[in-house]
């Protein structure tokens, strides 16, 4: 029988990531660009290796973590660290090769089995990177990242990690294909993160 475990999920998607002037080389050169992001994010956070699943999506991740670690962890370093990376990448890189990313970050419960993990809340999860409200967000913005934290995720933050330096948080209703909830809802970008 398969336990039900609690994880942390930030998922990840990049923005147009199959847009016609972007080659099959362009796409390898940014996943690795997001892959090193992420794993320097979580080094810097001392988020341990065997506390994180990486899920490949192709065109993103989806990050399982363990439920010691606190999405505020996850908030105040790996993302403000994910995010500059990406602007220093972003800066040099062809335009066909930069990256935008559509971010998540919930908690919840999964079950696994040796093909994979299923439930409810990693498919929520899944589902808001999808919302057309977040991809509507980045549209006109050179921000690098939009983040949508879950109730069940904001739930966990302290106080202080609701307000910056990630940025300013708006309740925003997303559309899932299962059902329209809210969520708060924040554009990323370096300028909005503290010096130092």
């Amino acid at each position: 029988m398969h336990k039900p475990v609690r994880k942390t999920f930030l998922g990840l998607d990049i923005v147009g990531f199959t847009r016609p002037d972007r080659t099959d080389s362009a796409c390898l050169a940014m996943r690795r660009v997001l892959y090193d992001a992420l794993t320097t994010g979580l080094q810097r956070a001392d988020i341990r290796p065997a506390a994180c699943e990486m899920l490949d999506r192709g065109d993103g991740i989806m990050s399982l973590l363990d439920d010691a670690v606190e999405p505020g962890l996850v908030l105040d370093t790996v993302v403000p660290s994910l995010v500059a990376a990406l602007r220093r990448h972003n800066t040099m890189a062809a335009p066909h090769e930069r990256i935008q990313l559509r971010a998540v970050l919930h908690t919840g419960v999964t079950i696994s089995d040796d093909r994979g993990h299923v439930g409810r809340d990693i498919s929520h999860a899944f589902r808001l990177l999808d919302a057309p409200e977040l991809r509507l967000a980045l549209s006109d913005s050179r921000a690098e990242l939009v983040l949508a934290v879950t109730d069940a995720a904001w739930d966990r933050l302290r106080p202080n990690l609701r307000r910056p330096p990630v940025g300013r948080f708006r309740r925003t209703l997303l559309s899932t294909k299962e059902a329209a909830v809210r969520a708060w809802v924040a554009i990323v970008a370096p300028d909005l993160l503290p010096v130092g």
